[in-house]
Order: structure tokens, then sequence, then C-alpha cells
């Protein structure tokens, strides 16, 4: 069920003594207009909260009073924080779920991150530079294009630096270290 974290309460929160800095919303099974107010412990992990929790709330500076769950929720509606209308229904999640099924794989060798992609590919393109420059041939470089004078003298030594045939394209070569590959396209030394 999909979910929403507020990060800032609108007050200062216990849960049977315990401090709590965040909590996620989701929508109730069983009404439209209903949520569920969930936490996550770190020994205890993601539940939601019923009424058999012991609540305190208090603005900063005041008393601590205890609040029922219906309470604060009242306080969620009301505080500028949660807009009930725009959380979004049980329907419209799983309509949207139909298509992301892929989000809920954990994969531990998937890094996405666009510093680990762009790393990877600058590893690549200065090991690349390293075996030309070595081999005295000149290149010029577009991202991982790399024009050469000629493509088989170029691909010489990079195949003895380790680069294999790519399985995509005949014109790409993929390094060994980072699996990224480059490309190597032919030009006139003329020009």
């Amino acid at each position: 069920m999909e979910s929403l974290e507020i990060q800032k309460l609108p007050c200062e929160l216990l849960v049977n003594s315990r401090s709590v800095q965040s909590v996620h919303i989701r929508w109730g099974v069983g009404s439209s207009d209903d949520f569920e107010i969930v936490m996550t412990d770190p020994s205890l992990g993601a539940f939601a909260l019923h009424s058999g929790f012991d609540l305190e709330a208090r603005d900063p500076g005041s008393a601590w009073q205890r609040v029922s769950l219906e309470e604060f929720k009242a306080m969620l509606k009301e505080s500028a924080l949660l807009a009930v209308e725009d959380l979004p229904k049980a329907s419209e999640a799983a309509a949207c779920r139909l298509f992301s099924r892929v989000d809920d794989i954990a994969i531990p060798q998937w890094d996405s991150s666009s510093r680990w992609l762009n790393g990877r590919e600058q590893a690549c393109i200065r090991f690349t530079e390293l075996v030309l420059y070595r081999t005295s041939i000149p290149y010029l470089r577009d991202g991982c294009v790399f024009s050469v004078p000629s493509v088989p003298t170029a691909r010489i030594p990079l195949k003895r630096a380790g680069f294999r045939q790519s399985q995509i394209s005949p014109s790409a070569l993929v390094e060994p270290k980072t699996g990224c590959s480059i490309q190597l396209v032919g030009r006139d030394p003329q020009r």
C-alpha cells in the first residue's frame, strides 16, 4: 500500500514513552476517508499505530498531554503538513503498482545513482585514453565514442589491454573492470 512520509510532525510525539521523529501515513483498508499512522522502530520494524498504544503529544515549550489515536489523527488533518485529499487512494496506488513492479525488488548489485554510473564511465574513458596515448594512436572523443584514424589499428592495443568485443554492436568494445562500453569510429586524418 502506498504511503506518505511526514518527516516534521506538527508537535512532539511519544509512543509508549519513545520519541517519534517521523511517521508514514497510508490509507486504511476499510474506509475511504480513514488513514493509518505507521511508524518504524529500529528493533521492531514498521507497524501501524492502534488504540492500544499510549500517545503523548506537546507543542514546543508546553507540557506533555495524553492524546488518543483519533485526536492525533485530527491534529495531522488540521496541520498544513497533511491534506488528506492528496493521499493516494488504494485503487490509484494499485494501478500505479502494476507498472512499477521492479521497484519492490531489492537487487544489491544495482546502484543506479548517477554519481556511481558517471564514475564508472569516467574510469572507462580514462583507461581507454591511457591505452591510446601509450600506443601513440591519435583520437578525438565525444562521450564514449572515440574517433580514430584506423579502427582495426586501435582495436589491437585495446584488446591486449583486456577490452572484449561487445555482443550488441560490432564497433563497440567493453572495458573489463567497469563493464562500460566504448565505440570506435574511423575518421579521415586529413580533416
